[in-house]
């Protein structure tokens, strides 16, 4: 415990508090996505085939929108997109709170997922400006431990409010997204962008990184591992168990994100190296491989237990490489790229899932899914080397590799 409360207490950056308190804040406030399915199925009357459309908006909207949110942060700054993502997300979930209907909703949907998501990758921007060397990689773990805090106690303080009114968690979702970006501000240090060379500006959407797209294939593969958590429902349902053994289940995940999120996140930072990345994938496929074999609640626990510690292990490493592949001027294009391929990676895994699930079963379909995070391992270890030279190179090193 003493280790995590000197690590909350590190020296860092005015400007990353105020990232972090918001981030914290927003989070717990997060009502409307995680019980987004339930609110259109209640409240709505919307059938599932609607619904699952209506939630794949979600992942659409990322897809598209986390690939701008790069090049519109490198211009602007990451405070002016934070700020635009936050303002127009809260807009959207007020209005959204209105949709009837299956069109507008799924419009509503979009509209909120288009804007909202432009904030990921200008906060992990932000986050690398504010930080550097292994300070950047625990900073990032910091902030993962405050989102997981929050998307642990979201679901059951907005289940507790839906029971009184639905539309009240839109208008209080909406709010905490209003005074992160009011915090942001008011408070968030403003520091001049590097100037983009003609060139850049000619690559800033497709810069032409062979380092950079293999790297995201690599988290395409490990994206659509991870993302096919959401077919657990389906296989829980298939094999008899309950809502609430279900609900048991994925509280692991969260217990262990908040338990070893800071003391794992601390361990990697000290050698900061990118085999670390290459463990986490190879873990999420062990973990997953694991609920192909369980047929009990507690091995599908156990099997949780394994793959969220390849997602905590992976997680705030792989934002310290891609904050660190290109060059300042272009780490916000490079970091958003990635998340588009992350957004894509939730869109296609359900579906991937579902055509895997139907075909070969569920123990078939895990073992495919586990397979391709075990792909995205070997291919990390081959680029290791290359990833390396790339996060040690001096500063204003020449970038070779991306012409």
């Amino acid at each position: 415990m003493a280790r995590v409360t000197a690590l909350i207490h590190a020296p860092y950056p005015t400007g990353f508090w105020v990232l972090w308190w918001g981030t914290l804040i927003n989070r717990l406030g997060e009502f409307v996505v995680p019980l987004l399915g339930f609110y259109l199925t209640a409240h709505a009357h919307l059938g599932v085939t609607q619904v699952s459309v209506i939630l794949a908006m979600l992942g659409l909207g990322r897809f598209i929108s986390e690939g701008l949110s790069g090049p519109l942060t490198d211009r602007r700054g990451p405070a002016f997109t934070m700020i635009l993502a936050l303002t127009g997300g809260a807009v959207m979930i007020l209005a959204l709170s209105f949709a009837q209907g299956f069109w507008w909703t799924a419009a509503g949907v979009l509209g909120f997922s288009l804007l909202s998501a432009l904030y990921k990758p200008a906060a992990s921007t932000a986050v690398a400006d504010l930080t550097q060397g292994p300070q950047r990689t625990r900073a990032y773990n910091l902030l993962y431990w405050a989102i997981n805090v929050g998307a642990a106690t979201a679901p059951i303080l907005g289940g507790w409010l839906a029971g009184r009114s639905l539309r009240l968690l839109f208008w209080l979702d909406a709010a905490t997204m209003a005074l992160f970006a009011l915090l942001l501000t008011l408070l968030y240090p403003r520091t001049p962008r590097a100037a983009l060379s003609q060139v850049t500006h000619t690559r800033l959407l497709l810069p032409r990184d062979p380092l950079l797209w293999q790297f995201c294939l690599a988290s395409l593969l490990f994206g659509l591992t991870y993302q096919s958590y959401k077919l657990l429902a389906v296989v829980f349902a298939q094999q008899g168990f309950s809502a609430a053994q279900y609900g048991q289940m994925l509280a692991v995940n969260g217990a262990l994100v908040v338990l070893l999120g800071l003391p794992l996140g601390h361990l990697i930072a000290r050698s900061n190296h990118p085999r670390w990345q290459a463990l986490g994938a190879a873990l999420l496929g062990a973990g997953f491989l694991g609920h192909a074999l369980a047929h009990t609640l507690w091995a599908h626990m156990l099997a949780v237990a394994v793959w969220t510690v390849g997602e905590i292990i992976a997680y705030g490493i792989s934002k310290t490489i891609i904050s660190e592949l290109g060059p300042p001027e272009q780490r916000g294009t490079y970091i958003g790229l990635v998340g588009s391929v992350a957004g894509l990676a939730t869109l296609l895994a359900p579906l991937l899932g579902g055509a895997l699930l139907q075909t070969l079963g569920a123990g078939g379909m895990w073992v495919v899914i586990a397979g391709l995070a075990l792909l995205a391992a070997l291919l990390l270890l081959a680029l290791e080397g290359r990833v390396q030279a790339r996060m040690t190179r001096p500063a204003g090193a020449p970038e070779a590799a991306t012409g």
